[in-house]
């Protein structure tokens, strides 16, 4: 019998977990810098440094990539940022990955600024890998990159 409330428990528990990442505001994706006037960090403490990388695109246009710690969720996430120099009008699919599964994936068109693309997942209490796979709708451009984000 107490076996049988244990894993009712245990059930109640993971459900109740997974809801709240459901119902969590999962991601921010727009040509361009924004920001909530938070400084683009996703409106929670942060905690720990930020890791980041960056670089060019098939066709050369410049992207950067970002991942840190944040409390900004139902607990620990990771929040991810990407940013692409491209012209105004272009059409971008973006995805992220964490540890190589997709958590995160949308169609954004640039403004005068470019592409700003931000996200969260949870945080697993684990190094993580987080990636963006991102392609140019009408060029065809593509931008690969990923980040080493260790455990808290």
């Amino acid at each position: 019998m107490q076996r049988k409330a244990l894993s009712i428990t245990m059930l109640t528990a993971s459900v109740a977990v997974g809801l709240s990442l459901l119902s969590a505001p999962a991601a921010l994706a727009s040509g361009g810098p924004g920001g909530g006037g938070d400084g683009g960090h996703g409106g929670g403490r942060r905690l720990g440094p930020a890791v980041s990388t960056s670089g060019v695109g098939s066709l050369g246009s410049p992207w950067t990539l970002k991942s840190q710690h944040d409390d900004d969720g139902p607990g620990l996430v990771v929040g991810e940022e990407f940013e692409i120099g491209t012209p105004a009008g272009h059409v971008w699919s973006v995805a992220f990955a964490d540890n190589g599964v997709t958590f995160f994936q949308q169609t954004v068109t640039a403004d005068a600024a470019g592409v700003r693309a931000m996200s969260k997942t949870a945080d697993l209490g684990v190094d993580q890998v987080m990636s963006v796979h991102a392609v140019d709708l009408g060029t065809h451009e593509i931008i690969d990159g990923s980040v080493d984000l260790p455990a808290l």
